[in-house]
């Protein structure tokens, strides 16, 4: 398997607070292959990364690369983090959560998972109607807007409403709004309301204010996060970088 393909499997990893690629993040280092066997590196912003958002991220690498069938086996490797030992061996091995920290786990990953991925879909949602109200629609469109009217082709996607057409916007933009739904296990059909609450109840023209004053506030504290990550790890490669130097002197 080449490794731009090894790559590109990492790619749809997420961090599940920041719903942000590990890769386009900078928490892989590296990714090395012999035969059927691929060791990938990673580093987090901090050395005191929660072990359950770690083991995420780490435990979603290995599952990721092991769907493709060349693959037989995945060796994670987490560098300077206060649980590395424990988190390299233990989801190399494919143990749970769980049965590496008994004493720390509270809750089950699966639940905390699926916060996550709520958190994300609705900051999907707010980008997506941003992107159509920025192309024109106006909410009484969007609140009667079913799934079948939002169509891609290439790289743009389009909201069309009877004789309108609203776009383009980015077809990345409505396929990663359409991915986590699904993911969510949402309604798919072409009938089904485009703006969907995460119970599953669609948001009407009049609530719409409301609902997208709340989706502010989540994309915020996102977006806020995401740029501290990104700060905390580009400061710590700094740091890696230099203290290696001065080790080989």
């Amino acid at each position: 398997m080449e490794t731009k393909a090894l790559w590109a499997q990492l790619e749809r990893v997420l961090d599940p607070e920041l719903d942000e690629s590990i890769v386009r993040l900078g928490f892989v280092q590296r990714v090395e292959q012999e035969g059927q066997r691929v060791r990938v590196v990673l580093r987090l912003p901090t050395y005191w990364c929660s072990p359950n958002f770690a083991y995420l991220m780490a435990d979603g690498v290995r599952r990721a690369l092991l769907e493709r069938s060349e693959i037989a086996q995945v060796e994670i490797v987490l560098e300077d983090h206060f649980a590395s030992d424990v988190l390299s061996r233990g989801v190399s091995a494919g143990r749970s959560f769980c049965e590496l920290f008994p004493d720390e786990a509270t809750e089950e990953l699966e639940e905390l998972r699926k916060r996550f991925l709520i958190k994300g879909y609705l900051s999907r949602l707010l980008v997506l109607v941003q992107a159509l109200r920025n192309a024109g629609a106006p909410g009484s469109v969007l609140a009667r807007a079913r799934l079948a009217a939002l169509v891609s082709s290439g790289e743009d996607a389009w909201l069309c409403d009877e004789d309108n057409r609203y776009g383009p916007i980015r077809a990345r933009i409505a396929d990663r709004y359409l991915a986590r739904r699904a993911e969510l296990g949402l309604p798919m059909d072409a009938d089904a309301p485009l703006l969907l609450r995460p119970d599953g109840c669609a948001i009407g023209e009049e609530e719409l204010p409301d609902e997208l004053r709340r989706l502010r506030a989540t994309v915020v504290n996102l977006r806020a996060s995401t740029a501290l990550c990104e700060a905390l790890l580009e400061s710590r490669q700094q740091w890696w970088t230099a203290e290696r130097k001065e080790a080989l002197r």
